[in-house]
């Protein structure tokens, strides 16, 4: 999936790390990072960077790094305030939908949505004032 912005635009920096912070809540909903959702995320964030020579220079290790530290702002601040911070900079339906959409592609990786993951995806879905078609519609992207 090419990581260009929703729209066409670049990402921002604040963007990027918007999208990883949401897909980081659907790979911890469960209380444990599966390496099948890590591996998504860092995927998802490779081809970002692909399309960002100026951040290509980061390593695989850095990645994982950035990753981790999302997961460990959202353990520290609270997954609501965390999303809420992620709302802010996502600030258009489109933009929400594909974060959204990145989410759903992390919780279904392993081939099954569990209620934690369930629950998180409803608690994105408040945050982001997306309605349940809308859910909907990016559940069934994925299957």
């Amino acid at each position: 999936m090419g990581m260009s912005a929703p729209g066409g635009g670049p990402l921002t920096d604040e963007e990027l790390y918007a999208y990883i912070e949401t897909m980081m809540l659907l790979a911890i909903a469960d209380g444990t990072v599966k390496d099948v959702e890590l591996h998504v995320i860092q995927m998802a964030v490779v081809s970002y960077l692909e399309n960002h020579p100026a951040l290509g220079s980061m390593t695989r290790q850095e990645l994982v790094d950035l990753c981790y530290n999302a997961a460990q702002r959202i353990y520290d601040e609270g997954a609501q305030r965390r999303l809420n911070e992620a709302a802010r900079i996502l600030d258009t339906s489109e933009k929400r939908m594909y974060a959204l959409g990145m989410g759903v592609a992390v919780s279904t990786s392993d081939g099954v949505v569990h209620k934690t993951e369930r629950d998180a995806l409803r608690m994105i879905q408040v945050a982001f004032g997306l309605d349940e078609e809308q859910v909907k519609q990016a559940i069934d992207a994925f299957r």
